[in-house]
């Protein structure tokens, strides 16, 4: 138990790093690319330490399984990917959910369906592929269960996005907008992690 605690501790600690560099990026990214929403930054900041918390206890369960870093990273980023992949396709296999993208948009369903596409084809998807993947890796119910957990994270935070963006003009950017976030995310939470642990960081 105590070796558990000493490994989940600073993973927790990078967990909430991680989270808060993910937001920050998406911000930037969001300023320059598509328009400011900086607005929303201090509402955010304890979304994105929150969410962080949940990441940093899945990274905790999967490290014994994990390969050596920079590999961990490339592990990681897969792992994320392939919990959100599933909502992605689905959302370019069906109708636009929207007229268009912008301020007077209307659903082309109706609310409820909305609700449902959004909980069974992004959160469901999203919690399901990361059970199997904290089981696959982590090699336990409890590394499933904080997987499943830190894919829900990633779809109801840079992932919330994917069910209203398909099949659109925009889709693309929201693709890109979200690798970005989740290769920057991943990076900064073994990064941070190792650092946090006393070893050396990339390019030290």
């Amino acid at each position: 138990m105590a070796r558990t605690e000493r490994r989940m501790s600073p993973a927790l600690t990078a967990g909430v790093l991680s989270g808060v560099a993910g937001l920050l990026v998406f911000l930037v990214i969001h300023h320059f690319w598509i328009r400011p929403i900086w607005f929303i930054l201090p509402m955010g900041l304890p979304i994105a330490a929150g969410g962080g918390l949940a990441v940093g206890w899945a990274y905790s369960e999967l490290l014994p399984g994990l390969p050596p870093r920079p590999w961990s990273a490339v592990v990681l980023i897969a792992v994320i990917g392939a919990c959100l992949t599933p909502a992605v396709i689905l959302a370019q296999l069906r109708p636009p959910m929207f007229t268009a993208m912008s301020e007077n948009a209307q659903l082309t369903v109706s609310t409820g369906r909305a609700v449902a596409i959004f909980v069974f084809q992004l959160l469901l998807t999203a919690g399901g592929v990361g059970a199997l993947a904290g089981w696959w890796i982590g090699g336990s119910g409890r590394a499933a269960l904080a997987t499943a957990l830190a894919g829900l994270v990633f779809a109801l935070g840079p992932g919330h996005n994917i069910p209203f963006l398909g099949n659109t003009a925009a889709a693309g950017k929201g693709i890109v907008l979200l690798l970005s976030v989740v290769v920057v995310s991943a990076v900064v939470l073994v990064e941070a992690h190792i650092a946090l642990r006393g070893g050396r960081a990339l390019g030290s």
